[in-house]
Order: structure tokens, then C-alpha cells, then sequence
């Protein structure tokens, strides 16, 4: 009885601490902000129409998604390696025991970025952090997978990206996720899946129906997040993670508990990390608080203005090129007027009373109108890092890969700094793999890994036996962009053009995206020096009469001789040398 109180007791702290997160949400203005730049975000920009404004033009112009697609390209435009290494040196360590664990380590993470697709995860983030300020990067441990025939193995990492308006902080002020002092993540997931969960995790059957489902969607904050199917059936789980001491050995680990419908249906239970799974990036730094500033909250009022000008122009347009049509009472018949081209209207107006009909021309619309939103336009791009250069539209059509990509390093100077956060953000994510392979993979199973060469080989991996061994992290950061690319093609051309380098080296050295058969050319090529050596190799055992009499004959000839003489060797099927010209001499046996 003690045991369900103190689980309870759990349950009822959790509850406080999620409503504590939850408030702070409220003052800072989140719950109510966050929506509002999504909404931007997917050109929704106008408010609901009133009886007055029905008839209002409503043209949007998403500066804002334009702007934060650019900046979010730019920043993922370099590709990204961890690059892990051993910490520390002993002098009797030969170099293949220096470059082992540190070089499966890097090669691992290689293979793991493309599994778990986090190229996709990085975009996600990145947008939502260029939206709200604030991108969170998760990453957890799924028993549910499984796999391996020779080599059978459970569980494996798997990312997602959580929303700013699902976790809380216990210290908000506080930026370093790792010294917080909690983390609660909220979600809104099936009671039927919850019932199936918390019975898994030892709650008795008639507790898990004490789980019911609700409505409480409004502090998710999106219009979307709020509107759930009738018979879903849904209840908010609350998943908390802490660190503590390991009773032990004594050391900091990461514990977690699971809560619903004031419940626990995960009993607090220790995760064996020493890191909490998640990475936090702030896309601009909000002074003391962990949750960022994005783009949206500044370029709403820049939005709003190029809008309204823009509505404002149009109607302008519509009342000039349609002007409101006015009659005196009794003077025609207005439903008599149609819209036909020409056509003739009775003016029943008394004679010297004026007209009966006349359009309302409106006044004229102020031509400094465009050259406003132009210049609105313009130095919002400006300011934000997304000119012309940026975005990847040349000034002069003159100008080479190497010109334009230096304008666009030096109009990319303005996001630097995000860049270097989401750097910092990558190599938080590559310590928290480092301590899920070392913690998680503690059977061994068969993983692919890539050489220098891009081919795939098998290699055990068995993560738990490295747990001793610290490791050091660098991000290595490498060009990706297109014209980043031609100019690694035109340095290369011009090497191989003097003569510094040849041919199978530009090949080799090649992108891929521009040689895409670049593996089958390099094997094709070492085929043919393979033949080609093996002709010198026989021509050179010749006896010099023998040599004469060979540079004698014509080039078809000295070659179906060569082929012939190193056909068992090559595996070639035989070939019938050409007929001899008349009066040609005999050739010798020895050739």
C-alpha cells in the first residue's frame, strides 16, 4: 500500500512540476506566440473577416517562409562528420591501436546519421527553430526493434524532434541542458496504446482502466494540435527524466519516469546514461532563458505592412477598373443593368435635373505605394541575411563559381553565428550517441560500416566494451553547395591541365554528383594499365631480330600479336590475327 502512495506521491509531483512549466509558458507569452508564428509561417497572415472587411482583398506575400528556407538551406549547406578520437595516449600503444576505437567510432556515426535519416531530423529542427527560436533534437532507445539472422540483436537509437511547446524545463534560465535539474516532455497518445504500456511495466489491469481519456488539448498551443478525432480517445503523458546518484558506483545517471491521467504508469527506472537524450539549439540567443528567439517574431510586422500595401493596391485597382456605379431614385431601372459590353441604359431623369447615372471614381492611388513595399522588401532581406547573393541569384551573368561563392560567403556573414550554434548542437548530439553506443550496445552485433572509399564492409560492434575509454569529438566540416562543387571541379581541371595530377586522380577526386559511374571508370581504367603493362612486359622479352621484325608489321597487327601471346593469362577468348600482305615476312615463333 506504502509503494502505490509513494507512486502516486510521483505521479502528483510530476503533475506540479509540468503546471509549474506550463505557467512560465504562459507569462513568457508562448502559448500563445508559438501558434501565431506557425500560423505566419503557413501563410496564414490574415485575421477572420468581419461584415466590413468581406470584400477586402487578402494577398499574401510570405516573406517570412522565403526568408527562413534560405537561412535554414544555408545553415545545412556544409556537410558534417564527427570525427571521434582517443583521449588519452599511451606511449606503448602501436598507431593501429590509436586509430581503432577513435576511427569505428567516426565510421559507426557515419552509418548511424544515415539510418536514423538525420539530415531530415536536422531540416525539421532547424525549421522549427528558425519559426520559434528553439529547436530540440530527442533521442531515445526502442526496444521494438529487432533484427539479425547470424548476429540477433533488440533495440536500437532512434531521433525525433520535439516541439518547444511539449518540454519543460526545470530551470529555464538555465541554457546548459545537462545541469537541469528536469526535463518533462508532454504528449497526447492513445489511452488504449497507454493501457497496454502501463501493463507492460507491471500496473495491474484494474489499475490501467483507472487511465481515462480527455480533452485537454488548449495548452498545445496549434490551431492543429487542438482538433483530435471524436473517438480517439487520447490522454496527456507526461515523461520526466532527472539525474541522480547511481547507489553503486555513485556516479550521475540519468533516471526517467512516465505519467498519465495522474498515474504512473513507468515506475522511475535508471536509463544507465550519464546524459540527458536531448540537444537544444537556440536560433538567436534570448538573454537568460534557454528558449531562443526566431525570425518570425521580428519579421511580423514587416510581413503585416507588405500585406496591407499590397491588399490596399489591389483595391484600388478593383475600384478604379470597376467603380461603383450611382443612380438617382426612379431614374433607371437597376436591375436592368448588366455587365454587357455597350449596352444601352434609359436615363428617366427630367430634363435639365442632370444624370440619372454616374460611376464614384476614387481617388487616385499613391505611386510611392510599390516603391514602399520594394524597399520594405529589400531591407528586410537585407538585414536578415537573405540578399540576392545569399539566396543564390548572381548580380552579373559574367561572373564564375568562384565570384559567386565568395558573395555568398560574405553575405552568409550575418548567420554565422547560427551556424556555429548548430555545430555546437551537433557535437552535443555525437556525445549523447557516444554515451547510448556505450551504455545500449552492450551485445554484439554485426553493423555496415564505409571505408575512404565509399564501399560498404561488415564490422562487430559491441559499444558496452569501450565504456572505459574516453573519447575526444571535432566536427568536421566540409562544402556541399553547388557552386562549392564547381569549384572543386575547376581546381581539378586545371591541375590535371598542367599536369600536377592524372587522369585517374581527377577522376577519383571527383564529386559524385558530377561523375556518377566514377567507381566503374576508376575499374575500367586499372583493367586497361593492367593490359597495357603486360604488352610492354612481352615486347620487352623479345630478342632484338625479333623486335625488328614487329616494329615492321603495321599497328593492327603488333596488336592482335600482343593480345594473342597475353590471352591465357587475361582469360580472353582467342582472337584470328588479320591475314599477312603479300611478300610480309614470316612471323617468329618466339613472339
Amino acid at each position: 500500500m506504502d509503494k502505490k502512495k509513494n507512486l502516486d506521491n510521483l505521479a502528483s509531483e510530476v503533475d506540479q512540476q509540468y503546471e509549474d512549466g506550463l505557467s512560465y509558458h504562459r507569462r513568457m507569452g508562448f502559448l500563445s506566440k508559438w501558434p501565431m508564428y506557425e500560423r505566419f509561417k503557413a501563410s496564414d497572415q490574415w485575421p477572420a473577416a468581419t461584415p466590413q472587411t468581406r470584400n477586402l482583398p487578402r494577398p499574401v506575400f510570405n516573406v517570412i517562409e522565403m526568408i527562413e528556407d534560405h537561412k535554414v538551406a544555408n545553415v545545412m549547406s556544409e556537410q558534417i562528420k564527427l570525427v571521434y578520437s582517443r583521449q588519452e595516449i599511451d606511449d606503448n600503444m602501436t598507431e593501429e591501436e590509436l586509430e581503432d576505437v577513435g576511427d569505428l567510432f567516426s565510421r559507426f556515426s557515419e552509418a548511424t546519421w544515415e539510418r536514423i535519416k538525420q539530415d531530415e531530423l536536422n531540416d525539421e529542427g532547424l525549421d522549427i527553430a528558425a519559426n520559434t527560436g528553439t529547436g530540440i533534437w530527442h533521442y531515445v532507445w526502442d526496444n521494438s526493434i529487432s533484427g539479425g539472422d547470424l548476429y540477433p540483436y533488440v533495440g536500437e537509437m532512434q531521433g525525433e524532434i520535439l516541439d518547444p511547446i511539449n518540454v519543460f524545463f526545470g530551470n529555464p534560465q538555465q541554457r546548459n541542458v545537462q545541469k537541469q535539474p528536469y526535463i518533462i516532455i508532454s504528449s497526447r497518445e492513445s489511452v488504449k496504446h497507454i493501457r497496454e504500456y502501463a501493463r507492460a511495466n507491471g500496473m495491474s489491469k484494474e489499475m490501467a482502466l483507472q487511465i481515462k481519456p480527455d480533452k485537454d488539448t488548449q495548452n498545445e498551443g496549434y490551431d492543429t494540435a487542438k482538433i483530435e478525432m471524436n473517438d480517439s480517445g487520447k490522454v496527456t503523458v507526461l515523461t520526466r527524466y532527472w539525474k541522480g546518484k547511481d547507489n553503486q558506483t555513485g556516479n550521475t545517471k540519468v533516471f526517467m519516469c512516465k505519467v498519465a491521467g495522474g498515474l504512473t504508469i513507468k515506475k522511475p527506472a535508471d536509463t544507465e546514461l550519464s546524459l540527458y537524450p536531448l540537444a537544444v539549439m537556440q536560433w538567436k540567443r534570448r538573454k537568460k532563458c534557454i528558449y531562443g528567439i526566431g525570425d518570425t517574431e521580428g519579421l511580423i510586422p514587416n510581413q503585416k505592412a507588405i500585406n496591407l500595401i499590397m491588399a490596399m493596391e489591389i483595391l484600388s485597382v478593383q475600384l478604379t477598373g470597376w467603380p461603383k456605379l450611382v443612380y438617382k431614385s426612379n431614374a433607371v431601372d437597376p436591375w436592368k443593368i448588366t455587365n454587357t459590353p455597350g449596352e444601352m441604359i434609359e436615363d428617366r431623369t427630367p430634363l435639365g435635373q442632370g444624370d440619372g447615372v454616374k460611376y464614384l471614381m476614387p481617388g487616385s492611388f499613391n505611386s510611392q505605394a510599390s516603391a514602399l513595399v520594394d524597399a520594405i522588401l529589400g531591407y528586410t532581406r537585407e538585414m536578415t541575411g537573405a540578399n540576392d547573393a545569399a539566396t543564390g541569384t548572381a548580380p552579373s551573368a559574367d561572373l564564375n563559381a568562384t565570384a559567386i561563392m565568395l558573395l555568398q560567403k560574405a553575405a552568409a556573414i550575418p548567420i554565422e553565428s547560427i551556424k556555429r550554434r548548430f555545430y555546437r548542437l551537433i557535437e552535443d548530439i555525437g556525445r549523447i550517441w557516444e554515451d547510448m553506443w556505450k551504455v545500449k550496445y552492450n551485445i554484439e552485433r554485426q553493423v555496415m560500416l564505409k571505408d575512404d572509399e565509399g564501399e560498404t564492409y561488415p564490422e562487430m560492434f559491441t559499444g558496452s566494451q569501450y565504456q572505459g575509454i574516453e573519447l575526444n569529438l571535432k566536427i568536421d566540416v566540409g562544402p556541399s553547395s553547388t557552386y562549392s562543387e564547381a569549384l572543386m571541379v575547376s581546381t581539378l581541371e586545371k591541375a590535371k591541365a598542367e599536369g600536377d595530377i592524372t587522369f585517374a586522380q581527377l577522376l577519383k577526386y571527383m564529386p559524385k554528383s558530377i561523375v556518377p559511374y566514377r567507381d566503374r571508370l576508376l575499374k575500367e581504367l586499372d583493367e586497361q594499365k593492367g593490359v597495357i603493362a603486360l604488352m610492354e612486359e612481352q615486347f620487352n622479352s623479345m630478342p632484338p631480330e625479333d623486335k625488328e621484325v614487329f616494329a615492321s608489321l603495321p599497328v593492327e597487327q603488333q596488336f592482335a600479336m600482343l593480345q594473342n601471346a597475353i590471352a591465357p593469362p587475361m582469360q580472353a577468348a582467342p582472337m584470328q590475327p588479320e591475314a599477312l600482305p603479300m611478300g610480309a615476312p614470316p612471323i617468329p615463333m618466339g613472339v
